[in-house]
């Protein structure tokens, strides 16, 4: 009964400290791109967010789904001394304040390893309608070093074109843990 209590305290501390090591960071800027590009400087640490490439995209045609193909290209650059969890959102607003597309993506397993660079394409597969508006866009990072430990972690790199276009996502393999 004793243990039962303590690793409920212990898994408890866990949960809610957990959020207290992760950081994060939020600036917005005015919709100033050219041909889709807009360079930024959202740093959180040592990880930044340089780049966005907005493609305003099309509804999807021939198909019972009307969901759009417009989205975000985000570049992420870890020049820091240590693999992070990295969260990403970009949010987009008409010149009174609405919303006109926002989403999010990140780190989907494993970590971004120290020095390395990603991409994240963020959809806005619903709203989407009125990005044509566009007038300003915030853009916030979120990130959560690794433990503490060294690892030796493997690198893959996947390569897709569509129209013309390429898309690199780099995000390293799990390192196995021995069982004790």
């Amino acid at each position: 009964m004793r243990f039962g209590r303590l690793a409920s305290a212990v898994v408890f501390a866990a949960v809610w400290s957990a959020p207290l090591f992760a950081q994060a960071s939020t600036k917005k800027y005015d919709w100033a791109t050219i041909n889709g590009v807009k360079e930024v400087d959202v740093r959180d640490g040592e990880v930044v967010v340089s780049q966005l490439v907005f493609n305003l995209g099309s509804t999807l045609k021939g198909t019972p789904i009307r969901k759009s193909s417009a989205d975000v290209r985000v570049r992420i650059d870890n020049n820091g001394l240590s693999d992070q969890q990295v969260g990403v959102a970009v949010v987009v607003f008409d010149a009174e304040g609405n919303v006109v597309a926002a989403g999010s993506n990140g780190t989907k397993w494993g970590y971004l390893n120290k020095g390395d660079r990603t991409y994240y394409k963020i959809d806005f597969p619903y709203v989407y309608r009125r990005l044509d508006q566009a007038a300003s866009f915030i853009v916030t990072i979120e990130t959560q070093g690794k433990g503490g430990k060294t690892t030796t972690t493997t690198t893959t790199t996947t390569t897709t074109e569509t129209k013309g276009s390429a898309s690199v996502e780099s995000e390293p393999l799990p390192t196995p843990t021995p069982v004790p």
